[in-house]
């Protein structure tokens, strides 16, 4: 462990441990250089001497560092210092989708939505730069603070290629491919699968696949049957089900050929839950079941799943001069050990496949028949038998001797190469970057093309090995151009709710900002426009700004209880307002004005839409009623509320626990207008709860007056 106040690199310090997995510890640290802090991860003192161990976590932080994407974990910087190894990362504050599952129980259909395809969308940068994660599961997925998902953990990333093939079950057992879990080949669809398993759990709360052991797991992804989402919850849309179902089928050719392919199906999940346009390979009955043979078990036992194998062990060292195999046979023999006799992993190290054995056969004996041929031809030119001579034989063992020699001076050029650190280009145009690397050496450059979000088309978006490494200047460097980012169209948002339209445009990975304006036409809380407008072509990442109805802009009405018909008519007509009046019951004297009305509420001193009609209520006097005590009083009463600050705030009010009312926006100016109206029996108590901006502030009682 590392102590706080350490110093990596004379960059790096060290200020707490935020995390520990089964070869390294994770701290957080503030990079003096860039003045920002970091999460810089150490590969643990037992395995530091490990010369395997070492590569592996090396390969960590090459496969992350290749890649640049929001959805992804930045890898910064790696080294060694005094047996430390160490990678920097970028630092996210948040909790693991794991964590985050366990706290809901299981999430909302839009927000598992919008998590897959931020999940999707890194894991497509990292299939588009030929890498493959091979573990993903929640565990080593990030919810940050801000809404983000960040893929991290490359940890047994590995570059792909066709002749990739694991040779363990690399992954966690419960969200591994079936070919995985074989030890077979794994592409870019061995990460679909695992990342269906994912949205499996986010919309069910649980894995499709446990037991008791590890290896039992194992064998129910090769041919077991899951539960179908809907039958554990039928609210699923059917559309989310079968991208689940396609992402999890046992064949790799059946699920999503892509990461893109994926993520178009899950954009249409939010416009078309119940749509018929994902297409399955076959029923999922047909394509779950595959029946293992014996050699399938075998390879399953020998993986390395096992319960309580989850921490590496060392490399043995080699004995007598014969270097023991490598470490993942090692560990896969030492399984094999706890479960079947001492003689079986003899005949384990004796198995070859047959097939292969078949061709190596036919190849040895096309190499013997093609050696005696050769020689045979050899002999006959120098016997002359051919037309040659002798001199022909000279002549050949000269050109051998010639090319051994150029062979050798290749060598010496090559171990002659200097070793110089390689600039950084990222942001600079390609002939910049090619000017700066051959300036400095390096002039094997090789130059592909890509989408980029972050960086203008034309500008160096990337670069292999990265900007501050050493290597040989004979290296071959790649740098990745952009060829600008992918676009789409806007869609039109007009009428929707604030919160859907947030939904929507977070889900296609774009920046909603929301600002507020009034309208007349618009109901309060919809969309009135968006900024670009609708058709227009964005990119993941832009910032759309929305803005959203306040409803129609509220003027103050004047307070006018108690007046006559005639003066409250011209107050109300002077500051903007029609106005209507109708005959009302009331204690208060006849033809003067008992309350204002608009939409049913009370408005008298508080506020309504500029321009609207409000409907005066003329008091006709008291009701004749043979008992006094039965005649209903209405009166006006303050609310007596204080905001505080200089800001607009809604009030409304809920009176004897009825139905909830509003009576208008307030501020600091007007707050002293804020007054409801109530009716009753006099000498009866009324009470009023009062909601400022929504949130209740307390109750008031009001007694009415006798009259």
């Amino acid at each position: 462990m590392l102590v706080s106040g350490r110093y990596l690199a004379d960059r790096y310090e060290i200020i707490e441990n935020i995390g520990s997995g089964g070869m390294s510890d994770v701290y957080k640290a503030k990079d003096h250089k860039l003045n920002r802090l970091v999460a810089v991860k150490v590969l643990k003192n037992e395995y530091s001497q490990d010369a395997a161990f070492v590569r592996k976590f090396r390969v960590e932080a090459q496969s992350a560092a290749g890649l640049s994407h929001p959805n992804i974990v930045g890898v910064y910087d790696v080294g060694e210092e005094d047996g430390i190894n160490y990678i920097v990362m970028e630092l996210i504050q948040g909790i693991t989708l794991k964590k985050y599952i366990e706290m809901k129980g299981k999430l909302e259909i839009r927000e598992a939505l919008n998590i897959s395809i931020q999940i999707a969308s890194g894991l497509s940068a990292a299939h588009q730069n030929r890498i493959i994660h091979r573990d993903i599961k929640p565990q080593n997925i990030i919810m940050s603070k801000d809404g983000k998902v960040k893929v991290t953990d490359f940890g047994i990333a590995k570059v792909a290629d066709s002749t990739t093939v694991t040779t363990t079950a690399a992954g966690s057992v419960h969200y591994i491919s079936p070919e995985q879990a074989r030890g077979g080949y794994s592409d870019a669809r061995s990460d679909i699968y695992s990342l269906g398993i994912t949205m499996y759990e986010m919309i069910t709360g649980r894995v499709p696949f446990d037991g008791e052991t590890n290896v039992a797991v194992a064998l129910q992804h090769i041919q077991g049957e899951m539960t179908p989402p809907r039958q554990l919850d039928p609210t699923i849309p059917r559309s989310f089900e079968k991208i689940i179902l396609k992402c999890t089928q046992k064949k790799p050719d059946r699920r999503y050929a892509s990461a893109k392919e994926l993520i178009a199906d899950l954009r249409r999940v939010l416009a078309e839950p119940d749509g018929n346009y994902v297409m399955l390979g076959s029923s999922v009955a047909d394509a779950s079941t595959v029946v293992m043979d014996e050699n399938d078990l075998r390879n399953v036992r020998r993986q390395n799943v096992q319960s309580g194998q989850n921490a590496p062990k060392r490399e043995p060292a080699s004995k007598n001069g014969v270097q023991r195999p490598p470490q993942d046979d090692y560990m896969r023999r030492q399984n094999l050990k706890n479960q079947e006799p001492e003689e079986d992993d003899e005949d384990d190290d004796k198995e070859v496949n047959p097939a292969l054995e078949k061709v190596m056969l036919v190849l040895g004996i096309v190499g013997a028949i093609i050696l005696v041929v050769v020689v045979a031809f050899i002999i006959g030119r120098a016997a002359g038998l051919f037309g040659g001579s002798t001199n022909d034989t000279e002549t050949v063992i000269e050109s051998e001797s010639e090319s051994e020699s150029e062979s050798e001076s290749e060598s010496e050029t090559e171990s002659d190469a200097e070793m110089k650190e390689v600039p950084e280009v990222i942001g600079s145009s390609e002939a910049t970057a090619r000017q700066t690397l051959t300036r400095e050496g390096f002039t094997n450059i090789t130059v592909e093309e890509g989408q980029s979000d972050d960086y203008d088309e034309g500008q160096v978006y990337d670069q292999s090995p990265r900007g501050g490494l050493t290597v040989a200047t004979d290296t071959e460097i790649t740098i990745y151009v952009s060829s600008g980012s992918e676009t789409f169209q806007l869609e039109d948002y007009s009428g929707d709710t604030a919160e859907q339209v947030q939904t929507a445009l977070t889900a296609l990975n774009l920046i909603p900002n929301l600002t507020y304006e009034y309208s007349d036409d618009v109901q309060e809380g919809r969309v009135i426009s968006t900024d670009p407008e609708p058709g227009t072509e964005v990119s993941e990442g832009d910032r759309i700004t929305v803005v959203i109805s306040s409803g129609a802009e509220q003027v103050t009405v004047p307070y006018v209880i108690d007046q006559t018909e005639a003066a409250a008519t011209q107050r109300l007509r002077d500051a903007g307002f029609s106005v209507t009046t109708q005959s009302f019951e009331s204690n208060k004297t006849a033809g003067t004005v008992a309350d204002v009305v608009y939409n049913g509420s009370s408005v008298s001193g508080g506020t309504a839409p500029s321009g609207a009609t409000l409907t005066l209520l003329i008091s006709t006097g008291p009701a004749q009623t043979q008992e006094t005590q039965a005649q209903t009083v209405t009166q006006s009463e303050d609310l007596g509320l204080d905001f505080g600050d200089d800001e607009d705030h809604t009030v409304s009010v809920s009176i004897n626990g009825g139905s909830e009312r509003s009576l208008g926006t307030y501020n600091s100016d007007t707050v002293g207008n804020c007054r409801v109206t109530i009716s009753g029996r006099p000498g009866s108590t009324i009470t009023v709860e009062v909601f400022v901006d929504g949130e209740s502030i307390g109750e008031r009682t009001f007694t009415i007056n006798e009259g």
